[in-house]
């Protein structure tokens, strides 16, 4: 199995658009990584209701980010 770079989405023979959408997913760990480290997240019981009442009338606001 071929493995990646997460730091430069480098990959073994990554076509370009590949190699630049690996990069970007990188990129977004490591600002999610970032925020986890800064105390801020998401209640996963607000996420869960928010995703559950989409797309029905019962839609919610997107639940706020908090701080530890």
């Amino acid at each position: 199995m071929d493995t990646i770079d997460l730091k430069t989405g480098d990959a073994p023979e990554a076509d370009p658009a590949e190699a630049r959408r690996l990069a970007r997913e990188a990129e977004l760990i490591a600002e999610a990584r970032a925020e986890l480290d800064a105390g801020e997240y998401v209640d996963a019981a607000e996420i869960g209701a928010w995703i559950d009442g989409i797309g029905t009338s019962l839609e919610l606001p997107m639940p706020p980010v908090r701080r530890r």
